[in-house]
């Protein structure tokens, strides 16, 4: 009888059987996930600071100063600059199409833009 140890095989395999051998699996190394360091001005503002920002924008001369210290300062959200670009590039829309309109309500009108601008509204 043939030794078990020598050839590879345990008691329990039939000599038939070739010995018992792992597959061997190179191992799985996934690359690292990049992950951005942390950066508050990318939070999603909240409602109360939407509503915080329309009070302080509706004070005339508060409106501003504050619009200048959130465009100038780099801790500013992004979506606070973002919606004060938007804010003032629609402002400077509505009055140049303000402007538009009054000019051309003097000329349908036949008087002058001063005389429209002076003159009281009457019903």
């Amino acid at each position: 009888m043939e030794d078990y140890n020598n050839q590879g095989y345990t008691p329990q395999q039939n000599y038939q059987q070739p010995p018992y051998q792992q597959n061997y699996q190179q191992p799985v190394y996934q690359q690292p996930v990049y992950q951005q360091p942390y950066d508050k001005t990318r939070e999603v503002m909240s409602v109360g600071e939407y509503i915080g920002m329309f009070i302080l924008s509706a004070i005339p001369v508060i409106n501003v100063i504050c619009w200048i210290v959130w465009l100038v300062s780099s801790n500013t959200n992004k979506n606070k600059k973002n919606f004060l670009i938007a804010y003032i590039v629609m402002s400077i829309i509505g009055a140049v199409l303000a402007g538009v309109a009054v000019v051309a309500i003097a000329a349908v009108t036949g008087s002058s833009v001063s005389d429209l601008l002076n003159s009281p509204p009457t019903f």
